[in-house]
């Protein structure tokens, strides 16, 4: 199947290209560019993402779950800028062209995207090493979008959700641990699906000084707020919210797994002391977790109850 033939037959006749009702859209798949209106008073914010076979999933791994981590993975970015998600693009790297593969992949990235009116407008594809790159395009106000900079002396620190079963699902994914059914399922559902904290980024754009998302592992991305704010950090292990089956699981190692490992995608932000009351009515009205796990300092960062390494995760 030519290149052409796969847009056309694979992603342009998904209901996630489709720009119908969609005013900020002007022209999607099928023109050399697509075509976007930036809605008034809003400002476009985007963010990529590659992934590798091999690297960042297994070999063998469900089309599906590709896609719809491809796509949660990447909007993770958008929920750390408080920004709504708009549309995305697509470059696809193909040892062959398999139809019943990319009918997969594209199933799954309709999984999340459609529900969070995130709009396929375009992409390329060629042939080499399996590889999957996304970028992601958001609408946010300009006044109010959160950054990296803005954490000050006296913030408190904030996690999302939990921390640690995604890393230690990876060698679970990989085969190279074997584990119940049971204890299986939950951590394939951990580092397959993670979830986007896209209304929690929205709703918390206006009290927080600073935040990101948990890509790379909390201790190292947390660094880089501080190395932008031009701060530091105090954290305490035992405040890390960390699951009963992880804790159950691997006692020894449950929380220095949500200090240094990745792929969580969840948020962490600093706010101000004052902003407490504001940040609690927001995240109990979503039912989200939200933990407060430190504090920022004038300098340095100290993690107490922990003497290990700090390094989350290399790309090289």
């Amino acid at each position: 199947m030519r290149e052409f033939e796969l847009i056309r037959n694979i992603f342009q006749a998904s209901t996630m290209a489709s720009i119908e009702g969609r005013g900020d859209l002007l022209l999607g798949i099928g023109d050399d560019c697509a075509q976007v209106q930036i809605p008034a008073g809003q400002t476009l914010v985007f963010s990529m993402d590659t992934l590798v076979e091999g690297r960042h999933f297994p070999f063998d791994a469900d089309p599906v779950d590709i896609g719809y981590r491809a796509v949660a993975t990447c909007v993770s970015d958008l929920a750390a800028m408080g920004a709504k998600p708009a549309f995305f693009t697509l470059g696809l790297t193909l040892p062959e062209s398999d139809p019943q593969w990319l009918a997969g992949l594209a199933q799954g990235m309709a999984e999340l995207a459609e529900p969070i009116g995130l709009v396929l407008l375009g992409g390329d594809t060629t042939r080499g090493a399996l590889t999957i790159t996304l970028q992601v395009h958001g609408y946010v106000e300009a006044e109010q979008t959160p950054k990296r900079s803005g954490a000050k002396q006296g913030d408190d620190i904030y996690v999302t959700g939990l921390l640690g079963d995604a890393a230690a699902a990876v060698p679970i994914m990989t085969g190279e641990l074997q584990v119940t059914n049971e204890r299986f399922d939950y951590f394939y559902e951990r580092f397959w699906r993670p979830t986007p904290r896209l209304i929690a980024g929205m709703a918390l754009k206006r009290c927080v000084s600073s935040m990101m998302d948990i890509s790379d592992g909390l201790a190292q991305d947390l660094q880089h707020i501080l190395t932008a704010s031009g701060v530091g950090a105090r954290l305490d292990l035992a405040s890390l919210p960390v699951s009963e089956p992880l804790k159950q699981w691997q006692p020894d190692h449950a929380y220095t797994l949500a200090l240094t490992g990745g792929d969580d995608y969840e948020l962490c932000f600093t706010a101000p002391v004052a902003m407490r009351d504001e940040i609690q009515l927001i995240t109990q009205t979503l039912h989200l977790p939200c933990t407060r796990i430190g504090e920022i300092t004038a300098s340095g960062f100290e993690v107490e109850g922990y003497q290990g390494d700090l390094q989350g995760w290399q790309h090289f």
